[in-house]
């Protein structure tokens, strides 16, 4: 499977880093530390057994999206393209770093990444080289089910002030790994399946904004 070119225009991240966090982010942002640690229901447990399993059942897919990066002191915005099949992950990241390009692919293990300029390098640390690449630390390990709207670990073993549920069963918030998670305006994809329109991802150092633009999943036509 291989996705199109973009066909959106970048966002200046000085425009989508200062978006209202209402926007982006949704009303999990306004959530009082009472509601932080209110357990789920079980009626929203029940549903987010029935969603994560369709969730989980997804192998390939494919999504585009403008994303908005602030690590440390440097920030920039520019466009991501990813293909997932099984295991293997396919990104195309547009930026304002040097080479203006990045392409991965592989594992979160090992990665072929090349830039712009058509240089090549493996590496089995690929998080390190993509951030000398771009100044960017991002948790490429995590990402394949942190988009989809899926914990890393199971939910039944995280404290419930760790994730919030909305009524559908879907992510509203996670914590996990040092990293806080929000998600709003989730999308309909196929006949029957919700998934993320926004995604904020932060952690002491990095903020990471996605808007995904356009899903597409095995099976579906352009």
């Amino acid at each position: 499977m291989t996705l199109p070119a973009p066909f959106f225009a970048r966002l200046p991240v000085a425009i989508v880093l200062s978006l209202p966090l209402s926007l982006l982010s949704g009303c999990a942002t306004l959530l009082d530390r009472e509601e932080r640690g209110t357990p789920p229901s079980a009626e929203q447990l029940s549903a987010w057994e029935q969603h994560s399993e369709q969730l989980e059942g997804l192998n390939d897919w494919e999504f585009e999206a403008r994303a908005a990066v602030r690590s440390g002191v440097t920030g920039g915005s520019g466009s991501l393209d990813w293909t997932q099949v099984g295991p293997v992950s396919a990104l195309s990241l547009r930026g304002p770093f040097d080479t203006g390009r990045i392409a991965l692919t592989g594992t979160p293990q090992r990665m072929l990444i090349t830039d712009g300029k058509g240089n090549s390098r493996l590496s089995t640390d690929p998080v390190a080289l993509l951030e000398e690449q771009t100044g960017w630390r991002i948790p490429l390990d995590r990402l394949p089910r942190w988009v989809r709207g899926l914990p890393t670990e199971s939910l039944a073993e995280l404290p419930a002030t760790d994730f919030r549920l909305d009524d559908a069963g879907r992510l509203v918030r996670l914590s996990e790994a040092d990293w806080d998670l929000e998600y709003d305006r989730y999308q309909d994809v196929g006949d029957s399946l919700a998934l993320p329109h926004f995604i904020e991802m932060k952690n002491e150092d990095v903020r990471i904004r996605l808007v995904i633009d356009r899903w597409l999943l095995e099976g579906a036509t352009r």
